[in-house]
């Protein structure tokens, strides 16, 4: 069986996934039916670290390409 990806593969994979279908976080986050405005204030804080950096990972990725979005 395969290793398990860390924690920052498992979310390069997510922002490339989602880059490649043209959905951004907060469609993501509305389609699961996620209501932030009920959640633990830490949970919430250490989700919009993790949605800043899928962000501007996708960003990068459309503005760079995915082979070079991590040089600039």
């Amino acid at each position: 069986m395969a290793d398990k990806p860390s924690d920052s593969q498992l979310r390069l994979l997510l922002a490339q996934f989602l880059f490649a279908h043209d959905v951004d976080i907060e469609t993501l986050y509305t389609a699961l039916g996620a209501d932030l405005s009920s959640a633990d204030s830490e949970a919430v804080s250490h989700m919009a670290g993790i949605i800043d950096g899928v962000t501007l990972a996708t960003s990068k990725i459309r503005a760079h390409g995915l082979d070079n979005w991590a040089k600039s």
